[in-house]
């Protein structure tokens, strides 16, 4: 059972002390008034069908797609992203909102900024949407969960091989990580997690600037200007990959999940490349035909949700899989997931004032 809203843990403002702290303020001040290139249009204006369509690569085919917990701020497309050759389109899932809120909207009470959308404009960007939490994550990690975006689609590869494509970012690298403050992500298929930087899973704790310096980005300078790169993001992975065994001909489950833990402060953002969802071919029977796919290279005119379909791509900006870093795993991760336990960030240390609420550790920490 999850915990209500009003049962998160709720105490003081954290200050920032001394230097750090002071340098911390100092970033936020020095940010620069710049205006972004992402172009993003969240589920408020489509249907999870239609954004799914944009996902679809080569010996594919989408049977269903449904945004299965989130609001549909939290999900949408997004074009024109810089962050990646792999990734400048696709699917983003956010535990914040992909838009800034509207003024005039009463709704739009519980975020502000985009947690996508450059640039970085600070440190702590949040959207606190009091939302449930994502069964995937919290079965997986057995961590409780706020503020989950979960998509989930059902596809038919053709061969016995499916690939992803994706990349992740959040908040919580600058302040919060090194106070055991981290967020859950997961692409599952068929129920196993496929998203597995080396033996763990991915996430903040093992993408950063110590753990795989190679695998990550970091978006702000202490000595420098607060943003970087294109996005509010204050780091993000490279363009990561996974692989997963299937059945060819078979329908296959992909949820893809992120979540909030400990609270529901801070964004973490997962992004799905558009084309990225592919499979082998299918397997060649004696004779020369094929044997076993029944999917196409576009989507299914079947589904849960009704809209007209996109125009798969069937590869993501040139770059292929010998581009990307493979993260995923074809054998079960059953004991893997038990040694990774919940996600924990790696990240740079000063807190800034009154600007996140956060559960204080026991007196004396």
């Amino acid at each position: 059972m999850h915990p209500s809203r009003s049962a998160r843990p709720r105490v003081r403002h954290i200050v920032g002390s001394g230097v750090a702290g002071a340098a911390t303020l100092a970033l936020l001040a020095a940010a620069p008034a710049a205006h972004a290139a992402t172009t993003i249009d969240t589920f408020e204006g489509q249907n999870a069908r239609v954004a799914a369509e944009t996902l679809v690569g080569s010996n594919i085919t989408l049977v269903s797609a449904e945004l299965s917990v989130g609001r549909d701020v939290q999900a949408g497309t997004f074009s024109g992203l810089t962050l990646d050759a792999a990734v400048p389109s696709g699917v983003a899932l956010t535990t914040g909102s992909l838009r800034a809120a509207d003024p005039a909207e009463t709704s739009d009470v519980d975020f502000t900024a985009s947690a996508l959308a450059g640039p970085n404009a600070k440190l702590t960007t949040t959207g606190d949407l009091g939302g449930p939490g994502s069964p995937a994550l919290t079965d997986a990690f057995g961590v409780t969960t706020y503020d989950a975006a979960e998509l989930a689609l059902t596809v038919v590869p053709q061969g016995d091989t499916l690939t992803i494509v994706y990349q992740f970012g959040s908040e919580e690298y600058a302040d919060w990580s090194d106070q055991g403050y981290a967020d859950a992500l997961g692409i599952f298929v068929d129920g196993e997690l496929c998203s597995l930087v080396g033996d763990a899973a991915a996430g903040t704790s093992t993408v950063n600037a110590e753990a795989t310096p190679d695998l990550f980005v970091s978006n702000y300078d202490p000595a420098g200007p607060l943003t970087t790169h294109d996005t509010e993001m204050n780091g993000f992975s490279t363009a990561l990959e996974c692989t997963a065994t299937v059945t060819p001909g078979a329908e296959t489950i992909i949820t893809a999940a992120v979540a909030d833990t400990e609270d529901g402060h801070l964004d973490t953002t997962l992004l799905l490349a558009a084309g990225g969802i592919t499979s082998s071919p299918a397997p060649t029977a004696p004779g020369g035909g094929t044997d076993g796919g029944t999917g196409g290279s576009t989507g299914s005119d079947s589904g849960t949700d009704s809209g007209a379909g996109v125009p798969a791509s069937s590869n993501v900006s040139g770059v292929g899989p010998d581009d990307l870093a493979v993260t995923g795993s074809e054998s079960d991760p059953t004991g893997l997931l038990l040694a990774a336990g919940a996600v924990v960030a790696i990240g740079a240390g000063a807190v800034v004032a009154g600007l996140r609420r956060r559960a204080t550790r026991a007196d004396g920490d």
